[in-house]
């Protein structure tokens, strides 16, 4: 079974030949086989049309080898809806990340090109230039003590 171009039968889409029965069917005698298949997601979509080909081969009682096709019609694939497609909603996600970063950036620009910030910059404390006050500092704290340490070389 494989589904072909409907304008180039020489076109092959898919081909869906996975199994091989391989079973006698005794003259004279009806078989039935089930044969399960699934179309690619690619080939979704009702506005294009394609020609379901369903070839089988046999051998007659002589061994002559014989090829048949009991299917050859037109068909559309449809695709299911699942009432949540999950590449629309990124896609939707996408979307307004881009939107936000856009508005980020617009705001950025304007707030830089018309002044910026209103107050100015506030100066940065480096320290004090009055000398210190050790009045806060507790005595003992403040006396050099010899360490009683190993020594170092």
């Amino acid at each position: 079974v494989s589904t072909q171009s409907t304008g180039d039968y020489n076109y092959v889409i898919q081909n869906f030949t996975s199994f091989r029965y391989g079973r006698e069917v005794a003259p004279g005698v009806t078989q039935t086989f089930l044969y399960m298949f699934v179309p690619s997601e690619q080939l979704a979509g009702g506005s294009r049309t394609f020609s379901l080909v369903m070839s089988l081969n046999y051998r007659g009682e002589d061994g002559t080898l014989y090829t048949d096709s009991p299917f050859n019609e037109t068909v559309s694939v449809h695709e299911v809806d699942e009432g949540f497609d999950t590449e629309i909603f990124f896609m939707y996600v996408l979307l307004a990340a881009l939107f936000a970063l856009l508005l980020f950036g617009a705001q950025y620009l304007l707030s830089s090109a018309f002044g910026g910030r209103k107050g100015g910059r506030k100066p940065i404390e480096t320290g004090t230039s009055g000398g210190i006050d050790y009045d806060y500092i507790p005595k003992d704290h403040l006396t050099t003590k010899k360490a009683n340490g190993v020594k170092r070389d």
